[in-house]
């Protein structure tokens, strides 16, 4: 009786390479058409582990340790799909800041736009002011009155008092945007930190994935051995009994 390689009984099926992780590395994303393009292959990417590792699955019951096959195609499926999860995630978080993006420049161009609105609706109003009082000035010196000082004071406090009041209001208005331009910088800061902290993590995470890769491999490999040596004595023994 010929004696199967020990190797080639326990050998589970090569990994169902993939560069999908590789393709859109941490922070890769820049805008929405690429993070829309991003989904799409994640959908597309999911199918294909659906469909590779089920199968490797299935042909793990025609090796001889099945159950080390089995969670070795486990622990590579959750590998390729944590991949796919994290790319999905990246992209939809990239969608919601560009979403709030538009929705801030929105807001602060609809806040500029009322604002000179009224600006200009003010300074309707205090010309139609200035008209009317030229107008009372002109029928008064008509009919051969004149604007007492106290009228003449009067007019021109108020006057100063709506220059004074469109004047602080442009203030307000201008102060209100650089906060608002400085919470989009402060947010945009923040996003850039989480991003980088994301990479830093994703960078660590496949040092320790490949560190298990390589721990795994030499325990399979020391096993195939130990496996090896038991049928090379197995069939010593076989031989010594037959003689």
């Amino acid at each position: 009786m010929k004696l199967l390689p020990a190797i080639a009984l326990i050998a589970c099926l090569p990994v169902a390479a993939s560069d999908f992780g590789d393709r859109y590395p941490t922070g890769a994303l820049r805008d929405r058409e690429q993070a829309q393009v991003a989904l799409r292959e994640a959908d597309a990417e999911q199918a294909r582990i659906e469909k590779d590792f089920n199968a490797r699955d299935s042909e793990c019951y025609q090796r001889f340790l099945v159950n080390r096959c089995r969670e070795q195609v486990r622990r590579d499926r959750e590998f390729a799909e944590r991949e796919v999860r994290r790319v999905r995630v990246e992209a939809r978080d990239l969608e919601r800041r560009l979403d709030a993006e538009a929705a801030a420049k929105q807001r602060e161009e609809a806040a500029r736009t009322e604002a000179a609105d009224a600006a200009n609706k003010t300074q309707r109003e205090s010309q139609a002011r200035e008209a009317e009082a030229r107008r009372q000035a002109e029928l008064k010196q008509r009919a051969g009155g004149k604007i007492t000082p106290e009228e003449a004071e009067r007019n021109r406090a108020e006057q100063l008092k709506r220059v004074e009041d469109h004047e602080q209001r442009l203030e307000k208005e201008k102060q209100e945007a650089a906060a608002r331009a400085e919470n989009v910088r402060e947010y945009e800061r923040k996003q850039a930190e989480a991003a980088q902290r994301a990479q830093e993590q994703e960078v660590k995470r496949k040092k320790n994935e490949q560190r298990r890769a390589e721990r795994r491999k030499q325990l399979e490999t020391q096993e195939a051995q130990r496996e090896a040596l038991r049928k090379k004595a197995e069939e010593a023994a076989a031989k010594a009994a037959d003689r």
